[in-house]
């Protein structure tokens, strides 16, 4: 089984504001339309968010999520991971999301969870030769997200074993689009 994760902790201090409640073209939210995506390749998806992120928690319940809230978020994402792997089960496949990176689309998550049911160790999708999020990490690796390092995360998990890396190659330029800075959000002047 594939259980999904959603990122949502970060300060996201480069933007200056709350980027995860910043309205897109279409007015939903940088979050909820990257929660969209998620909840709707896997039902019963888990977010991570700070506990002062009553809105967003609000939010992300309507649409199915399971929202565990992370008191450490602010020492490192390896904090915000074991909070979510504290709520899975020991036996299952992690998809790992993140909150800003809204413009992803669904038949990549379908596609990297595949990998994952098929027996990959750790899956992560390319657009033109380019690695990018989601990413996802089998059961196997679940202790090591309980031992959280700061911000040890996905990404030094993927660095440290990049022989065991599936990569998936998509025509999909989301899965390397993020929102940092407000010029990120689209309608903004680069």
């Amino acid at each position: 089984m594939v259980r999904g994760i959603l990122l949502a902790a970060g300060r996201g201090n480069r933007f200056g504001a709350d980027k995860l409640m910043q309205p897109l073209t279409e007015g939903r939210s940088v979050a909820l339309a990257a929660a969209d995506t998620l909840i709707n390749a896997l039902p019963g998806s888990i977010a991570v968010c700070r506990p002062e992120q009553s809105r967003l928690i609000e939010q992300l319940l309507e649409v199915g999520f399971r929202v565990e809230t992370c008191e450490q978020a602010d020492r490192g994402m390896g904090f915000t991971l074991a909070t979510a792997a504290i709520a899975t089960g020991e036996q299952e496949n992690l998809l790992i999301a993140l909150a800003d990176m809204p413009f992803i689309e669904l038949a990549t998550i379908q596609q990297l969870v595949a990998a994952l049911e098929a027996g990959a160790k750790l899956v992560q999708p390319r657009y033109h030769g380019q690695p990018g999020n989601p990413v996802g990490l089998n059961y196997s690796f679940r202790q090591r997200l309980l031992a959280p390092q700061g911000d040890f995360g996905a990404r030094q998990l993927l660095k440290q074993r990049a022989a065991e890396i599936t990569y998936i190659d998509l025509d999909d330029p989301g899965i390397l689009r993020d929102i940092d800075r407000p010029e990120d959000l689209p309608g903004q002047p680069d």
